[in-house]
């Protein structure tokens, strides 16, 4: 005799963890996210063709799905029409060894370390992997281009691939000034503060 089937539940399950959503997003700099809960009939309606939507159109999930659809409308719209004037000027000045983008730079050991790829960070919790003082002073941008108009690809000296939302490299850049000023005031790694 086979055991009665599991009762559903309305128990909100996070298979991926609590935040892990909003981690992604961040790390990733995707600005349109959806959570899809879990239903049969959703797997049975694709499996069948009739769209999952079109039989339960009052449901929750066939509102995330039109959400997602209107998301995808917006975004390719912004895409047709901006084509590249979101897209920051990026390159490499060899002599002064940075990374210049658009008016601002920043260091190219200080972007590698920055990289939020699955090899450098802990995916379900966001810890970094990668060890900072692993990343040579030196390293250089061998290859990059855009990726979309979100992101820069960039192929580095040390055999990497790094693929960073133009968003995350800002950061980057107001980070290092942030920390460049402190250690400039004598308030920054390596100097011990003691009240005179």
């Amino acid at each position: 005799e086979q055991p009665p089937p599991p009762t559903p539940t309305k128990e909100k399950i996070q298979i991926f963890g609590k935040g892990h959503l909003q981690r992604l997003a961040g790390q990733y700099g995707i600005e349109n996210t959806f959570s899809m809960p879990l239903v049969n009939d959703i797997a049975k309606n694709g499996d069948s063709g009739n769209p999952y939507i079109l039989e339960h159109p009052d449901t929750p999930q066939s509102e995330t799905y039109r959400e997602l659809a209107r998301s995808v409308i917006k975004e390719v719209s912004k895409a047709k029409h901006t084509q590249n004037a979101n897209r920051p000027t990026v390159s490499y000045d060899q002599d002064s060894h940075i990374i210049r983008y658009d008016a601002e730079s920043i260091k190219p050991a200080v972007l590698r370390r920055g990289c939020k790829c699955a090899v450098c960070v802990e995916e379900m919790s966001g810890k970094q992997i990668l060890d900072p003082g692993d990343v040579d002073e030196m390293i250089r941008p061998v290859m990059w281009g855009p990726t979309g108009n979100y992101a820069l690809s960039i192929e580095w000296s040390d055999g990497h691939s790094s693929l960073y939302p133009y968003k995350k490299i800002k950061t980057l850049i107001e980070e290092q000034k942030v920390k460049d000023l402190k250690e400039a005031n004598g308030e920054g790694e390596g100097y011990d503060m003691v009240p005179l």
